[in-house]
Order: structure tokens, then sequence, then C-alpha cells
């Protein structure tokens, strides 16, 4: 989380900040499971995959 909110956070527009707000309120598990296997149907398909590529990028 910190990956997105350092490198995309700020530059988003209010629609996808508020959608990593409300992924923030999902349970830890959801969210680990959204990161490691993408749903590209899941409303947080954007900011799942801005966070994924930011961590790739950083390996």
């Amino acid at each position: 989380m910190g990956a997105y909110l350092q490198h995309h956070f700020d530059a988003a527009g209010t629609q996808e900040q508020q959608l990593f707000a409300s992924l923030l309120q999902e349970q830890d598990p959801e969210i680990m499971a959204l990161i490691n296997e993408p749903d590209p149907s899941s409303r947080y398909h954007p900011v799942i995959r801005k966070i994924r590529d930011t961590l790739i990028a950083g390996a």
C-alpha cells in the first residue's frame, strides 16, 4: 500500500483516491488475494494494477 501512496496517490483523481480508501477497508486476506491473483472484473483492479506494477518495478 505504501508503494501506491508514494508513487500514485497524489496524482490520482478523486475517484481513484476514493477507490483506494475503500480498498483499505477490506480485510487483509482479501487485499492479499487481490494483489496475488488480480481479478480484472474487480472494482479495485485499476488500483491493484498500479500497486503490482510498482512492486514489480521495485523488485
